[in-house]
């Protein structure tokens, strides 16, 4: 079937394609764009604005944004994950660090099961720069200043999460559409908290293929009750254990994808697959070869 693809996707060409460069405002040509398209490609993290104009004039779209627009971050993904029902380490929510030292030295942290040392969490940043492994609620108050409490978009605030035995690796499991990736973060050295690439984490493809199944599935299921469209999750798998969501990242690392190129690929797969479940012709959407 014919039809008219809006596309906002800087990497992406389609019939009418209209970018938001420099915080562009929206303005008429938007709303006609949108209002005349059958199909609407947004951009991997989408503005609320345009979310907005197209959620209101019932316009299909793809990715979906509206968790990343509402949930972002630790302490909106936690209360995703509490919501939906989904399994993920036990974790208490707080407005800030003085509020969350009072806690633990009261023993509310001890009597939620969370024992020391645990994991400290800043509801923003990401590749791991605002995850902290603290021991006591005086370590936990020396973090002031470091510790960023601030979300973009999702809820603001912190957690504080057990830290769950496990050796030394980490699920990383990205969905694009039915599209679905998956590899092991591995921390650099015995002793290492971290398993992030940007602090000199390694990737394993191959190992652990029962243990991965599983945090696929579990990233499958997450992805169907939330509606999610384009997301990094990030999967605990501990030994004899049922595997456990750490976090949703929208906006994640691309050199595991063989980068910026590499997951513009595979979002215009996904991109096709859509279109075809809409009725539309999957040709209608390509790369830009010109970005």
């Amino acid at each position: 079937m014919s039809g008219v693809i809006v596309n906002y996707h800087p990497g992406l060409k389609a019939n009418e394609n209209l970018l938001l460069v420099s915080r562009r405002p929206l303005d008429r040509r938007d709303y006609l764009a949108v209002a005349g398209a059958s199909a609407v490609l947004l951009p991997q993290v989408c503005r609320p604005d345009l979310y907005s104009l197209v959620a209101s004039l019932g316009k299909p779209h793809f990715p979906r944004p509206a968790v990343h627009l509402s949930l972002d971050g630790k302490v909106g993904n936690h209360l995703l994950f509490q919501h939906l029902g989904l399994p993920h380490p036990r974790t208490l929510v707080f407005a800030d660090l003085e509020q969350a030292a009072q806690a633990w030295r009261e023993g509310r942290v001890a009597a939620a099961g969370i024992k020391a040392p645990l994991v400290a969490k800043g509801a923003g940043g990401g590749q791991g720069r605002n995850v902290f492994l603290v021991n006591s609620p005086q370590e936990l108050l020396g973090l002031t200043g470091r510790l960023e409490t601030h979300c973009f978009q999702g809820p603001s605030g912190l957690v504080l999460q057990e830290r769950v035995a496990i050796p030394g690796r980490d699920a990383r499991v990205v969905v694009v559409g039915n599209e679905v990736d998956s590899f092991w973060r591995l921390a650099p050295h015995k002793e290492a908290f971290f398993t992030s690439l940007s602090q000199g984490g390694l990737i394993d493809r191959s190992g652990w293929p029962g243990p991965m199944a599983q945090a696929v599935a579990l990233v499958r299921r997450l992805q169907e009750m939330a509606g999610l469209d384009m997301a990094g999750v990030d999967v605990l798998v501990p030994e004899n254990s049922p595997p456990l969501l750490l976090e949703i990242n929208f906006y994640f690392g691309r050199n595991a994808h063989g980068g910026t190129a590499g997951l513009r690929r595979v979002h215009l797969k996904a991109a096709r697959q859509w279109l075809a479940g809409l009725g539309l012709d999957p040709a209608g959407v390509d790369l830009d070869d010109d970005d």
